[in-house]
């Protein structure tokens, strides 16, 4: 049983992230060709560090302050096993929407293909609805997994570049249509 809720800022604090495993092994990851994506092969394992799990716990605990959102996916035991962020900057861009910054999203590694990652996605995306965000932008990771799996919710390839969103610039832009604009 996991229960996915909104964490106020009372609920966030710098040893969040301490019993939280993640470690990604990318065997193909998407690379930009001019205006295409190829998928090639690779051999790469991202890993927190000690400091990156205290820069990440500590980057949530600003979001609510901000007018952002963090969500958790708790199991019966009370132990963190998925997040996700959202930040409280709406940026409008040329196109007429307003883009919300999906800033994080991950599930523990000993939880994955539970379902919890779409839980995450589309309570974090009700948190952007109720910010008036139109669109979700997303600066992805490139690996197969992380990009099939933001498809497999719907995002596709972000139509416009919120620059101020870009994580890296080796990242996948995506965007996922919240709602209508009239």
């Amino acid at each position: 049983m996991i229960e996915i809720r909104e964490l106020k800022q009372e609920q966030l604090h710098p040893g969040l992230l301490e019993s939280f495993h993640h470690i990604q092994r990318i065997t193909d990851k998407y690379v930009k060709k001019g205006s295409a994506y190829e998928l090639v092969r690779t051999d790469e394992i991202r890993q927190w560090s000690a400091e990156k799990r205290t820069w990440l716990s500590q980057y949530l605990c600003r979001q609510p302050d901000s007018g952002g959102a963090v969500i958790g996916a708790f199991a019966s035991d009370g132990r963190l096993v998925g997040f996700a962020s959202l930040d409280g900057t709406l940026q409008g861009m040329a196109d007429g929407f307003k883009y919300a910054n999906l800033t994080m999203l991950f599930v523990d590694d000993e939880w994955k293909r539970q379902g919890i990652g779409r839980k995450l996605f589309e309570r974090i995306c009700l948190c952007a609805r109720d910010r008036k965000a139109d669109k979700l932008f997303i600066s992805a990771i490139s690996s197969y997994e992380t990009v099939a799996f933001y498809f497999s919710m719907g995002c596709v390839d972000a139509e416009s570049i919120v620059d101020s969103f870009i994580d890296t610039e080796e990242d996948r832009y995506l965007e996922y249509v919240l709602k209508k604009v009239n």
